[in-house]
């Protein structure tokens, strides 16, 4: 009984049994989406570079968007494992390629930010933040360009993952605006009904830090106590992100000198 990322796994050693590398190369690729999927980031970085290798061995050369998309989900994959240097090899290397590679004529816009961004996200995690916000500012123009719909979540991720840049850099002003650019986005998606409420409790959290950076405690509580809100609503007492929010309305409170309050959350976020 194989199921899953198994089955893909099982059909694409099939196909590499029968030198056929392009059925291999798909295989593979789902099963790493599929583990990328469940955060299984140690065998989707395995299941990429194995279709990588099959791709490789592939009569014609596949088209450069076929070569950067394993390149750039390994190279986040790495990241994940704080496998960093390798990560930075990869995701450079595909960055290169594909500047060297398009064209203004033939460039493939949504790949580019995708690529700018991984690197960019790379940076951040190894808090580069000066490489990772260059990476960013090339990034978020060309996103806002290309994406036409106001509700994008691509679009929404591209700018508040620049906002996590500047707020980790300490640039808190304009973490905070593109943050609420970000919230913005995803409420009008959720409206449209193109996403859970989840989405928004992701907008409120990041801004609920980038306040607190600025001493705004209330305002940081307020946007904190709205992300548990929802995740109470909608996951488990015991999932993480609800721990995650009851600590973050915690040391708001014991900021605004509500420790009374904040204690009790505390402990609920550690059991």
């Amino acid at each position: 009984d194989v199921k899953g990322g198994d089955v893909h796994r099982l059909l694409g050693r099939h196909c590499a049994l029968a030198q056929d590398w392009a059925g291999a190369f798909e295989q593979y690729m789902k099963a790493g989406d599929r583990a990328k999927a469940t955060f299984n980031f140690n065998e989707a970085s395995k299941m990429y570079e194995e279709a990588i290798d099959f791709q490789a061995k592939m009569t014609e050369q596949p088209p450069l968007r076929s070569r950067m998309i394993p390149t750039i989900n390994l190279g986040t994959c790495l990241r994940e494992l704080a496998r960093y240097k390798e990560a930075e090899a990869v995701l450079t290397r595909c960055l290169n390629e594909a500047q060297s590679e398009f064209s203004d004529i033939t460039l493939d816009e949504h790949l580019y930010v995708r690529a700018l961004t991984a690197l960019a996200a790379l940076y951040q995690a190894q808090s580069k933040y000066e490489a990772a916000r260059k990476l960013y500012e090339k990034a978020v123009p060309i996103a806002r360009n290309i994406q036409e719909s106001k509700s994008s979540l691509w679009l929404a991720g591209n700018i508040a993952g620049y906002a996590e840049t500047l707020r980790k850099s300490g640039d808190l002003p304009q973490a905070e605006s593109h943050h609420r650019e970000a919230l913005e986005i995803r409420t009008r998606a959720v409206q449209e009904k193109s996403c859970t409420e989840l989405e928004l409790a992701v907008s409120y959290t990041q801004l609920g830090c980038t306040l607190a950076g600025m001493r705004q405690y209330e305002d940081a509580y307020e946007q904190h106590h709205r992300a548990l809100a929802l995740r109470y609503r909608y996951l488990d007492f015991s999932h993480g992100l609800v721990s995650e929010s009851l600590n973050y309305c915690a040391e708001s409170l014991c900021a605004l000198g509500r420790g009374g309050e904040g204690i009790p959350l505390a402990l609920h976020a550690v059991e």
